[in-house]
């Protein structure tokens, strides 16, 4: 076979298929080594969930491996960032996992995320190119592993720095990955985990750059009934959530693999948490970019949660998806603060944040705040002193002229307006009918937070 085959598929999806998926078979034969797929539709809009009346047709690729839920042959993912795509046995567009091109059946799969009033007509182009040269065996390229981090250089305080959530390329950010690890540094960030959407094809690419991070790998969970990230190097997490029994069996599979599991920015047009009823993440995303855009909404959703007595990591993470121009979503607004007791690597940061031993700052250089009781720091637990008063060590720095607001259970328990910027505090603290205690730093001004804190938990005699 020495001419490339060229197929045309055409199609038409109407409004009651929103937040489905179409599968679109393709016969692939021997001897291929490169596909390429072009797409179009009527009415396109962008994806800003604001925006309404038109389509938005997301695209991926499965191969023979399997396109079933959850589907063993995912080969990628670009949202609808993109009109084409190609994949090869050594190449392929950011997104899409290079490697075999097996014969059998493939599958264009097209995510409907928005579909007008009169329905949507779209329009699939694919070329494939017979392998050129001796044949050969192709192999997946390697991915980022745990095992592989750097370590982190020490930090006297113990306190270590980094963004958990950003994009490149490889979803629908505008920069490489080495060109957001190299702002990440600029940035003067610890740690620093890629989470492109769907994909972790970005893991290709996070293990052959060079740094000083230490670098967690990761992947966003994009479904169209809320996002949700994974930290850790197990595989793929199948996204086609259509209700709320594969969104558990999705949860369910991460967790089994190890990953750290957080819900991202559950507030309106995130978009929120479809499904409240699910069970089985550690975290919740309760800073999500700057302070403004409705994290309100990500903070009360954590603290619905605590006060019905679960114990969920709070972190934060940019959302950065631009570096070419300025944006709001600036990396490590928010930054999340680790601690560790030694130069962490990526497995001993994951550890620590799913402890819960962290502070979200609202940069690099925010203010910092922290917690104890004791010897018990943020995440940690103490026992229920026979009095209902426990006495709270409060360590802040940089927080001249904010607020500083303790919380439990019962809401808002203690608040006092500081005039200098480094403050070590001693307070007697109500804990009656409260399952936990938290701080966090306010700007009187602009009423919005500028750090928070995990908890620390006290927990009633057996």
């Amino acid at each position: 076979m020495n001419d490339p085959i060229e197929l045309l598929l055409t199609g038409e999806v109407k409004p009651e298929q929103t937040f489905s998926y179409v599968h679109l078979p393709v016969e692939v034969p021997e001897g291929i080594g490169r596909i390429e797929v072009e797409y179009d539709y009527d009415a396109a809009i962008a994806s800003d969930p604001l925006l309404m009346g038109g389509n938005t047709l997301d695209i991926g690729l499965f191969d023979p491996r399997g396109v079933e839920f959850p589907g063993s042959g995912y080969r990628g993912w670009t949202g609808s960032a993109s009109r084409s795509l190609f994949i090869s046995t050594d190449d392929a567009t950011p997104g899409y996992m290079p490697g075999p091109i097996q014969a059998g059946t493939w599958h264009i799969c097209l995510g409907v995320y928005k579909v007008a009033p009169e329905g949507c007509h779209y329009t699939v182009r694919i070329r494939m190119n017979p392998q050129s040269g001796s044949p050969r065996r192709p192999t997946f390229p390697a991915r980022l592993q745990l095992s592989d981090s750097q370590t982190a250089a020490p930090q006297p305080d113990g306190w270590y720095k980094g963004d958990l959530h950003c994009h490149t390329v490889h979803s629908d950010g505008d920069s490489t990955v080495e060109e957001v690890v190299r702002l990440a540094e600029a940035r003067g960030l610890d740690f620093l985990a890629i989470t492109d959407h769907n994909n972790l094809t970005q893991q290709v690419d996070l293990k052959r750059v060079q740094t000083h991070l230490a670098l967690i790998p990761g992947l966003e969970v994009t479904t169209y009934h809320g996002h949700w990230n994974v930290w850790g190097d197990g595989a793929w997490i199948d996204f086609r959530i259509n209700n709320e029994t594969d969104l558990q069996r999705a949860l369910d599979s991460a967790r089994q693999q190890g990953y750290l599991v957080s819900v991202n920015h559950p507030r309106p047009h995130g978009p929120d948490w479809a499904f409240r009823s699910v069970q089985g993440y550690d975290g919740v995303e309760v800073w999500n970019g700057p302070w403004k855009l409705m994290n309100e909404h990500c903070l009360a959703f954590w603290v619905e949660r605590l006060n019905r007595g679960e114990r969920l990591t709070a972190l934060g993470g940019s959302d950065h998806h631009t570096s070419r121009h300025e944006h709001t979503a600036r990396l490590g607004t928010p930054t999340t603060f680790i601690y560790a007791t030694q130069p962490p690597r990526a497995s001993d940061l994951l550890a620590s944040l799913r402890a819960g031993h962290a502070f979200i700052s609202e940069s690099p250089a925010g203010p910092h705040l922290s917690l104890n009781i004791g010897e018990a720091m943020m995440g940690d637990s103490v026992a229920r002193p026979t009095n209902d008063t426990i006495d709270l060590t409060v360590h802040i720095a940089g927080g001249e002229d904010c607020r500083l607001e303790v919380y439990t259970a019962r809401g808002l328990v203690l608040h006092m307006l500081l005039k200098a910027s480094r403050v070590r505090m001693e307070l007697m603290i109500p804990v009656r009918h409260t399952s936990y205690i938290r701080a966090q730093l306010v700007d009187p001004a602009s009423q919005q937070v500028r750090a928070l804190t995990n908890p620390i938990y006290i927990d009633d005699p057996i």
